[in-house]
């Protein structure tokens, strides 16, 4: 489903720089991936896209998160998680990709690789090239309150991002709209997005930050290509 009806249904960015050859691949369970969908609860197509997630989240090397935009409000009701900065994030995904524009719902893994959360062959592909390249070499150290970044290797400028999200599955029963009356189910639902940080991709760096969510994850990406170089969910404050 999109504004504009477009769909480019399959489009990547090669973060070829870190691919490794076949015969040196890393094995897929050393090594997470973000998959990251834009839904709606006014989106017809979502509910499935929701649920493929959802299937995709049960091996534990896949970190799903889901982003609420607000674009479809006019023919539903209103999202709760929907923020502007979630919306500046899904048009910049559109720019990177070449896209006519957003679209629901949308799969983004690790910020190469885009389809349709619909198109579960390309999903599932997207995923094993995302399992299979190795992660530049960034050295992640996040507390309850601050992160600290290094790398061996010169590398790109990135982005830092806090991420305040919902752990486990959240429901949601819309009263009007195309899914009224429906439960929908969201993997990981995002209820904020916040920049805490830009990184040389240099010098080690130190960035301080306040989690007020039920559970925050810090995301290190690279700010012209929209790779996801590393992430690492918060712990939780002992005592």
């Amino acid at each position: 489903m999109t504004p504009k009806k477009i769909l480019s249904s399959l489009a990547l960015i090669v973060c070829g720089l870190f691919a490794l050859t076949p015969s040196l691949a890393a094995d897929p369970a050393d090594k997470q991936v973000m998959v990251e969908l834009f839904s709606s609860q006014n989106c017809g197509n979502c509910p499935k896209a929701n649920e493929n997630l959802i299937a995709l989240a049960e091996d534990p090397n896949v970190f799903p998160l889901v982003w609420s935009v607000s674009y479809w409000e006019y023919t539903g009701v209103k999202e709760p998680y929907a923020t502007p900065e979630v919306q500046a994030r899904q048009r910049r995904y559109a720019d990177h990709f070449q896209l006519r524009g957003p679209y629901t719902p949308q799969v983004v893994i690790d910020g190469c690789r885009q389809s349709s959360g619909l198109r579960t062959e390309s999903m599932s592909a997207n995923l094993e090239h995302a399992s299979k390249e190795r992660s530049p070499p960034v050295s992640l150290s996040v507390s309850p309150k601050n992160v600290m970044l290094k790398s061996d290797e010169v590398l790109n400028p990135t982005n830092v991002w806090l991420v305040g999200y919902i752990p486990g599955i959240t429901e949601l029963t819309p009263e009007k709209g195309k899914n009224a009356g429906k439960t929908l189910r969201h993997a990981h639902m995002a209820t904020s997005l916040h920049k805490i940080g830009n990184w040389d991709g240099i010098e080690p760096a130190w960035f301080d930050f306040e989690c007020r969510s039920l559970a925050c994850v810090v995301i290190v990406q690279e700010s012209e290509s929209g790779e996801i170089l590393d992430f690492s969910v918060v712990p939780a404050v002992s005592g």
